[in-house]
């Protein structure tokens, strides 16, 4: 299974600790972040027998977890459906369907706030249906222990991490990599990265669009007492800085890559003595027509002269809104933070 592992994680998915300009900036490197999870809770449901060798496999997913699990269940000759929105671009769609999995689009569109909740619906009743397996990328634990071996790829090639920059979507990589990172480096302090309209750190679900990261449901994966700070970012600046990063590093990734850039250069630069470690969980494959067009770009309004270059602390979740904004989370629940009184800020 290792050398399995190691196959898969060398053709699509080379993990590279980079420096970026900076002496005290890095970043773990994924292609394709998401094969990490998908191997591990593959291989563990396989050997504990929670997944059958000929019973199909079922997740929700918008693209980079069912593009992760549909190279895995290819390497194991599993059937995949993948329950999805139109977020789904078409050649993405074909790579998955190329690789065996058969993906189910929802007839709602990919900035509706309830489309999670529309994928788990039409998924729960294909599972009533044929009796599939749900990988359950959101709750299932394999999901956080699979970011062992990039924690120790990092540590091995960066040494001390003072402060772990990761965007936030099924809580997975963020909880997972500062989970084994604290082992060496108790204090480490985690920032997370999420998006306006997302539930994760105490928003109403709304309209999101930033996708790659955030969600509309909370993940068992998330672990809110872990995280020291929380920045919320709008479309806008992350597709900025997606374009700043490719500037600066000759790195060409996607906005969830460009939006970790951009709060880690900041922390990097404010705090000179600490070592800062970004996740770059995406490359720019899905967003060369979109995001990389500047035509697409001026007809949406993302310029970069109106971006935000500097977050604004508020003193309460609710207090944030539009452009870039950061929060004090002190390692505190939700049920906590949320208690906290927002009537002045």
């Amino acid at each position: 299974m290792a050398d399995m592992l190691s196959d898969i994680i060398g053709a699509h998915s080379p993990l590279k600790i980079v420096s970026l300009r900076l002496g005290n900036l890095a970043a773990i490197d994924f292609r394709i972040m998401k094969v990490f999870p998908a191997f591990n809770i593959i291989e563990t449901g396989l050997r504990n027998g929670d997944i059958g060798p000929n019973a199909p496999v079922v997740e929700t997913s918008s693209g980079t977890m069912g593009l992760g699990l549909a190279i895995v269940c290819m390497h194991f000759g599993l059937k995949l459906h993948i329950f999805g929105d139109r977020a789904i671009e078409p050649p993405l769609k074909r790579t998955m369907e190329d690789l065996g999995a058969e993906v189910h689009l929802v007839d709602a569109t990919a900035f509706d706030p309830n489309v999670q909740l529309l994928r788990k619906r039409a998924l729960l009743d294909f599972i009533d249906r044929t009796g599939a397996t749900w990988s359950r990328q959101y709750d299932n634990l394999s999901n956080r222990l699979a970011y062992a071996r990039p924690a120790e790829e990092a540590i091995r090639q960066f040494g001390t991490v003072d402060v772990l920059v990761a965007t936030v979507g099924s809580g997975g990589s963020s909880c997972g990599l500062a989970h084994y990172c604290r082992a060496f480096f108790p204090e480490m302090k985690l920032v997370g990265v999420d998006t306006f309209g997302s539930v994760l750190f105490g928003h109403p679900a709304g309209r999101r669009d930033l996708r790659g990261l955030g969600n509309s449901i909370l993940p068992g994966n998330l672990l809110h007492e872990a995280f020291d700070e929380v920045h919320w970012l709008g479309a806008n600046e992350a597709y900025q800085a997606a374009h700043r990063l490719h500037r600066e590093t000759s790195l060409k990734r996607g906005p969830t890559s460009g939006a970790a850039y951009l709060v880690a250069k900041w922390y990097a630069e404010r705090f000179p003595g600490s070592k800062v470690l970004a996740v770059f969980p995406d490359d720019s494959n899905r967003y060369e027509h979109n995001v990389y067009d500047p035509a697409w770009m001026q007809e949406r309004g993302y310029r970069a002269e109106i971006a935000a270059s500097e977050p604004i602390l508020v003193h309460h979740p609710l207090h944030a809104n539009g452009g870039w904004c950061r929060f004090d989370w002190s390692r505190r629940s939700l049920t906590h933070v949320m208690g906290i009184s927002h009537s002045a800020n």
